[in-house]
């Protein structure tokens, strides 16, 4: 017999599979404990203890917060004899107030630059104004305003260096069209019968294709010389 004990609070979704013997009901399986002791804060003696199926869930409802914990101002006296997990939990869900989880932004060592030369040259915004510029939080441009570290000449040189890897690792996979470019402008030129002059009927965008085919390379190139041709024609 196959019993599944789903749990879900404040987003932890945790799934332990048990396979129960027909003889023996009443014990809980060595691999169903393993997968549980993983997913809880709670300490591995108290899921020792727990012989059924009841008593893993008691475990999981004691382990993790509830509505009223959650919704509630807690004092300190109650706060103090929480355990540290739970005290946590709630920090956290002050701080962040309720909002999901966000992760921060990273700038890199361009943009940091000039965050800081664009507030030496407008000191009067504001924090809150950099980081919407940036689409950043406050505190991150207080922390880079703040920082004062610089890299010396060695530092620049390896990021210099470590650049120009990336550039010519980039060129080369160009060149051997692993990566396909831009899409190329085809020009189609046409006349009447009667007109002297050539006009633009349309601008077509091909892609590059993937892989070396000298075939088409060469057929572009007759295509390039049959527009300079035109094109000295018109001239004329």
């Amino acid at each position: 017999m196959l019993n599944r004990i789903r749990s879900s609070r404040l987003g932890a979704h945790v799934q332990a599979i048990c396979h129960w013997n027909s003889t023996a009901t009443h014990h809980l399986p060595t691999g169903c404990g393993r997968i549980v002791r993983r997913n809880f804060h709670s300490d591995f003696t108290l899921f020792e203890k727990a012989k059924t199926a009841r008593d893993i869930i008691k475990l999981v409802n004691s382990s993790s917060l509830t509505e009223a914990e959650s919704s509630q101002n807690i004092s300190e006296l109650q706060a103090a004899r929480m355990p540290d997990w739970k005290r946590q939990k709630l920090s956290l869900k002050r701080k962040f107030q309720g909002e999901k989880w966000n992760p921060k932004k990273k700038l890199s060592r361009e943009q940091m630059e000039s965050l800081r030369l664009l507030k030496q040259q407008f000191p009067h915004m504001s924090a809150s104004q950099l980081g919407d510029h940036f689409k950043v939080s406050p505190e991150v441009v207080r922390r880079i305003l703040k920082s004062k570290w610089a890299p010396d000449e060695l530092e620049r040189s390896k990021i210099q260096e470590r650049w120009k890897r990336r550039s010519e690792r980039v060129t080369q996979l160009y060149e051997n069209h692993t990566i396909q470019g831009p899409p190329s402008k085809k020009l189609i030129l046409g006349s009447g019968r009667s007109a002297a002059n050539l006009t633009v009927q349309g601008i077509k965008k091909t892609t590059r294709p993937a892989g070396n085919d000298s075939s088409k390379l060469s057929g572009s190139t007759h295509a390039k010389k049959k527009l300079q041709l035109l094109s000295k024609l018109v001239e004329q």
